[in-house]
């Protein structure tokens, strides 16, 4: 084999490797950014949890019964039987 042709070989199997552990680096580094992500998203989405679970908690029929109560209005009585549909 001459020199030059080993010295190709050589130069080529050292990109290939350099171009891999590159490749690994990257990948490393988007799985780090992707979790970093995710764990971000289940920050977002227990606080939104937890503030629907205050908003209907506000907005719910107790505290609206309550609060039409507070103001003078009463339960409508039922003005009729059930009106029942055949099929």
């Amino acid at each position: 084999m001459s020199t030059a042709r080993f010295v190709v070989i050589v130069l080529a199997v050292a990109t290939l490797f350099t171009l891999y552990v590159g490749h690994v680096f990257a990948t490393q580094d988007l799985l780090a950014e992707v979790q970093g992500m995710r764990n971000d998203q289940l920050a977002l989405q227990m606080t939104f949890d937890r503030l629907e679970g205050e908003l209907h908690r506000v907005t719910g029929p107790e505290e609206i019964f309550a609060a039409a109560r507070d103001i003078g209005l009463e339960d409508r009585l039922l003005e009729g039987p059930a009106i029942v549909l055949p099929r």
